[in-house]
Parts: structure tokens; C-alpha cells; sequence
């Protein structure tokens, strides 16, 4: 399993998107990297390393995340997922809860509701026939505030790239396990805080779907972000970041850990 771990102190996990990979969290390792041990995780056979068939399921993403904070000796962690990151790290934390001190779900979902059924039915089709030039631009629509993938923002830019770099194939089996995920009525045995952050502007996990992940989990702070879409930690680094931190001294002070 491919990963990039930076600093000591407090293990922080991050767990990145379909079709982008570790590199997505560039400005949270910047931020983080003096005080905090960030670990940077590659899913599903994105990124260098490739992941036998049989294993591209979100719930062996869940074990394998699980396995490296086991082996590296780092548990229990914070764990920082966006969409499908976010629900590696439900399952993580339902899986394995001793390794797990704390949840931020950025943008996430537990089901693949009517309309995003449909939408990573075609983003599945377009990178199954090896087209992510065509599965990058409509996926951008979607995830990008305003619904404006086709500005160049260095954010929208940035992002555009790490998908291009990725192995179609892998893209095409990550949005497919996707597809076969239902943790709705399971979500109530997590008992670790979460912190859950939806996009107002995300039409492709809009808020109503991460506030009912939000509904089920027992102790759970809920925010809209109204000027960001799908990747508030791109889109406002400074302010999540903080965000990210405040939450952490928190639940480390509930703790008496200093």
C-alpha cells in the first residue's frame, strides 16, 4: 500500500477522491507537517501502486488503511477523508475502532443516492473505455463550486491533473465499489467525535447527503460551507485547516492530552 508520512506528534490520516491521490492534500501536509505525523494514504490502486482486483472494494480499503496504522504503530489516528476517502474512514472506524480517535468527513455520502447512482454510473463508463480527458471535465462540473469546471483556477487545474495521471482502470474500479456501498442504519456503533463539512455548492454530494451521514453518527459537529464545493480544503485551505486543527485540540483536551 502506497503512502507518504511526513513530522511527529498526533497521527492525522488523510484519505483522498476518486481519480486524484495523495498529492490532492498538498496544502494540509504543508500546514500540518511541523506540529503533526500526516500520513498521506494512495486508495484503490491509485497513485504508483497497483491493488489486485479482488481488493478494490471500499470495505479492503477499509481493512488495508487499517493494517498500515496497525504496522506503523500509530493508532489510535485522526482520520481526514473526502467522499470516498470519508467513507473508507466510516469503515475504518466501524471496522477497527480502537484506531480511530477522531473522524473529518469532507463531503460524504453513505449511499449512492438516485441522482449520484446515475452520474458515477457514466463517470464509471467513461473511465472503464479509458476516457478521463471526457471523465475529468464532467466530474468537474459537478464537484466545482459554482458547477464551473472549466475554470482555471489552480485548484480546478491542479486536481484535473492528478486525474489525468491516474490509471483508468483503477478510477473505473473505485467508482464501481462505490456503487455497491450502503452503510445507511449503520452508522449509529461509531462513537468516536466526527466533524462532518459539506460544500453548499456541491452538486455532486450536496449537503443534504452528508447531513444524513451527519443524522446517524452519535457525536458529530455538521457544517455548510455555502462558497465551496466538493474540496473546501482546496478551495479555502486556510480556513479548513484551522478548522481541522481546532477540532483536533479539542478532542485531544477532552482527553486531558495537551
Amino acid at each position: 500500500m502506497a503512502y507518504e508520512m511526513d513530522g511527529t506528534g498526533v497521527p492525522l490520516v488523510f484519505l483522498h477522491q476518486v481519480a486524484t491521490d495523495h498529492r490532492l492534500w498538498r496544502p494540509q501536509r504543508t500546514y500540518f507537517q511541523p506540529r503533526y505525523r500526516v500520513v498521506l494514504v494512495n486508495l484503490l490502486g491509485h497513485g504508483p501502486v497497483p491493488w489486485p482486483t479482488q481488493e478494490l472494494s471500499i470495505g479492503q480499503a477499509g481493512k488495508r488503511v487499517g493494517q498500515l496504522v496497525g504496522e506503523l504503530g500509530l493508532g489510535p489516528v485522526f482520520v481526514v477523508g473526502v467522499s470516498l476517502g470519508a467513507v473508507v474512514g466510516l469503515e475504518l472506524a466501524r471496522a477497527a475502532p480502537a484506531l480511530v480517535q477522531g473522524l473529518v468527513l469532507v463531503s460524504p455520502w453513505s449511499h449512492t443516492h438516485e441522482h449520484m447512482h446515475s452520474l458515477v454510473d457514466r463517470l464509471f463508463r467513461l473511465a472503464e473505455a479509458g476516457d478521463l480527458a471526457t471523465h475529468m471535465e464532467v466530474w468537474l462540473r459537478y464537484v466545482c463550486a459554482g458547477g464551473n469546471g472549466k475554470r482555471q483556477g489552480p485548484e480546478v487545474a491542479r486536481v484535473r491533473a492528478l486525474g489525468l495521471e491516474q490509471d483508468a482502470r483503477a478510477v473505473a474500479y473505485a467508482w464501481a465499489a462505490c456503487l455497491g456501498v450502503d452503510l445507511r442504519g449503520a452508522l449509529g456503533a461509531i462513537r468516536v467525535p466526527s466533524l462532518v463539512m459539506a460544500g453548499l455548492q456541491d452538486f455532486f454530494t450536496p449537503p443534504y447527503v452528508a447531513r444524513a451521514v451527519a443524522a446517524e453518527l452519535p457525536q458529530v459537529e455538521f457544517e455548510v460551507w455555502e462558497e465551496t464545493g466538493h474540496f473546501p480544503f482546496l478551495e479555502d485551505p486556510v480556513r479548513f485547516n484551522r478548522r481541522l486543527e481546532s477540532f483536533v485540540l479539542r478532542c485531544l483536551a477532552q482527553k486531558g492530552i495537551r
